[in-house]
């Protein structure tokens, strides 16, 4: 074990505070060999590159804290769920300071897995073993995954330490680097080279492992935002919108070169017998139906963030055996900025959510007075749903016929104060309650929990036999065995369509919307592919912004969508603040929180902290701050001393899934 120690992952900058402690490494190392004596192997560097899929796939898409990161504080959801605390500093940035769990979790899981990809880097050399072609895809894979990290946490955090050697030792000194360095150092010239020697199917068939899709896609983000840091209308700034349209221009005249496949139907993208397989997604993260194969075996649950509250109403229990309702957490609700995005043409609304939710039960369903009431319809008293009928609709549309139905019906103007709009098209909620069940007078309202469902991770959804394909068939449905997608091809040509714009050729972006997005398989029955159909004079930077809302919606952009387009002119919050009236109260989101602050975890064992400083506008770095704060606990507290082997879990039987 003492080999192993010298090995170790710094708990600050290349490390984690995952809780993990030494005494571990004898189950996990049974031959005591070193590390140095494992990754010159290549069973040992095959390990080390699973585990930095195993990390990634652990520390970012099967959590709620990176991924509800990547979607809240921004303009097409707005939080609902009852941990207030919880909920306004991340959602609604109030009082949002350092002290923040959440903000160290994805701070030093991320930098964990940075170390990961440096030492793969580092060590291919090293390891003999390996052939030619290996070298070259594990490097690939190390760069790409690395590249995605920095750009991750440059966005999330802005100037922050760049490392690109393993850390073997713990440091205490730290120093930050201008995020157009790292850009220019190591975000773009890593998907470059990814981009270039990646494989185009995945390693040994591992679906998850990066590819050459994936890196030519990440090259066009990461270039696309990269022109944020250049001076509006400049040269420079043109060289890097130009590079990030060819980009992009690659993956979408190469779509069958690079295994790419269009479904017929936008709908067919989000079937639950098309996610795993999917053949217009560039990178997902896996997850296994056996439970021990997930990491920290621990199922995907984003889909139950989306959800609104079914469970306890018109006698919807998540007991019943359809499992059409999964137990849910009620934390995001869409905006009515983002319910108003959508044409009645648009065939993805239908494919992203559900207004109509019928009586899953084996048996009619008789309308109880408290239940009629608590929807403002009495009239709905005593009558019944048969199986399979309507129970509850929640819809964006405006419905003026309620008391003629035999269902419960939540629309609109029930939804949201529609006569309370903003210049900008936002409306509170509505405080159309009486139960008192649904008030927090902690935020002074009633809580709306009657919304249309998000459903692009449909993993309620069975095959034509009825069997359940992405989630097991349990009484507590939060767990499911879908993957994840981090990157899909529609992506490219919105990435294309925002350079053309700021090229100055609205024509072409124009034409790549037409062919590219709004083809016929996005437009509905009854309705003309013209309806669907832009022009020149439409392509402004905002119209974009909304097109990436309604095809990208819960696909972890829309914050970073927000921040690299708004940023720049300084209207970041008043964006956001203007299209999710929840930002409003308490004046609690700011332009500076477009950064997230640096962790106090992180500064409190740094002997320069307060030269690496805080971000601007957060409260300034004070010694001992840490451990003044009651909000952290003790297990946070202790986490921080932690330093972990980067073997740790070398040995740990890790297994992709292969097509």
């Amino acid at each position: 074990m003492k080999n192993f120690n010298k090995y170790i992952i710094a708990a600050l900058l290349g490390g984690t505070t995952m809780g993990f402690t030494s005494c571990s490494l004898d189950e996990y190392n049974p031959s005591n060999e070193g590390a140095d004596a494992v990754f010159v192997t290549e069973k040992g560097m095959e390990n080390l590159v699973n585990q930095m899929y195993y990390n990634f796939r652990w520390k970012f898409y099967g959590r709620e804290d990176p991924c509800l990161s990547m979607e809240r504080s921004a303009d097409i959801w707005q939080n609902i769920g009852s941990n207030y605390d919880y909920g306004k500093q991340l959602t609604r940035c109030v009082d949002l300071q350092g002290d923040r769990g959440q903000f160290a979790n994805v701070w030093n899981r991320v930098y964990d897995n940075i170390n990961v990809c440096n030492t793969i880097i580092g060590r291919l050399d090293d390891c003999k073993e390996l052939s030619a072609d290996k070298r070259s895809d594990f490097e690939g894979e190390a760069k790409f995954m690395r590249s995605y990290c920095y750009w991750w946490l440059t966005e999330f955090f802005g100037d922050i330490e760049l490392k690109t050697k393993e850390t073997k030792d713990p440091e205490f000194t730290a120093k930050r680097t201008d995020r157009k360095t790292i850009y220019d150092e190591v975000i773009i010239p890593d998907a470059k080279f990814a981009a270039e020697n990646l494989p185009v199917t995945p390693y040994e068939g591992n679906v998850g492992r990066s590819t050459k899709k994936a890196a030519k896609a990440l090259l066009a983000r990461v270039l696309l935002t990269r022109a944020q840091y250049e001076e509006a209308g400049s040269d420079a700034q043109k060289a890097f919108y130009q590079q990030a349209l060819d980009a992009a221009l690659d993956v979408i005249n190469n779509k069958a070169a690079l295994g790419i496949r269009i479904y017929d139907t936008y709908d067919e993208i989000w079937q639950a017998k098309n996610n795993k397989t999917n053949t217009e997604y560039l990178w997902v993260a896996t997850f296994s139906s056996v439970s021990s194969l997930n990491a920290d075996s621990k199922p995907n649950r984003l889909h139950s963030y989306f959800s609104p509250k079914l469970v306890g109403n018109a006698g919807i229990q998540n007991t019943q055996t359809s499992f059409d309702y999964p137990a849910e957490s009620t934390l995001l609700m869409p905006t009515y900025y983002f319910m108003n995005l959508w044409e009645d043409w648009d065939a993805r609304y239908d494919a992203d959510f559900q207004e109509a939710f019928m009586n899953p039960s084996k048996y009619p369903y008789k309308w109880k007075e408290a239940e009629a009431n608590k929807y403002n319809q009495p009239e709905l008293k005593d009558k019944k749903s048969a199986v399979n009928d309507t129970l509850l609709y929640f819809t964006r549309k405006h419905i003026s016929d309620e008391t003629s139905r035999n269902y419960a019906t939540v629309d609109i103007d029930e939804l949201y104060d529609t006569g309370n709009v903003n210049a900008y098209g936002g409306a509170p909620l509505r405080n159309y309650k009486t139960d008192a069940a649904n008030y927090d007078s902690k935020t002074s309202q009633y809580i709306a929990a009657s919304f249309p469902r998000f459903r692009k991770y449909r993993i309620w959804d069975g095959d034509e036999n009825g069997t359940i394909l992405l989630m097991d068939q349990k009484a507590n449905q939060k767990a499911s065995h879908a993957d994840v997608p981090i990157m899909r091809y529609a992506e490219m040509p919105l990435i294309a369509a925002e350079c053309y714009i700021a090229l100055g050729n609205p024509g072409a972006a124009a034409d790549m919307i037409n062919n590219e997005i709004r083809t016929a398989r996005v437009v509905k029955a009854g309705h003309s592919l013209s309806e669907a159909q832009v022009n020149a004079s439409q392509m402004t930077i905002d119209w974009i912004m909304d097109e990436r809302a309604r095809e990208l919606c819960g696909e972890w952009l829309r914050w970073f969508d927000i921040k690299r387009v708004y940023s720049p002119q300084g209207k970041f919050a008043s964006t956001i603040v203007g299209r999710n009236p929840s930002m409003i109260q308490d004046d609690c989101l700011q332009e500076y929180h477009a950064l997230r602050p640096i962790p106090i975890t992180f500064l409190d064992k740094l002997t320069n902290a307060e030269e690496f400083g805080q971000n601007p506008g957060y409260n300034p770095y004070t010694r001992g701050e840490l451990t003044r704060n009651s909000s952290l606990n003790s297990k946070k507290k202790r986490s921080v001393m932690v330093t972990i082997p980067l073997a740790l879990r070398l040995l740990f039987k890790y297994k992709q899934r292969t097509i």
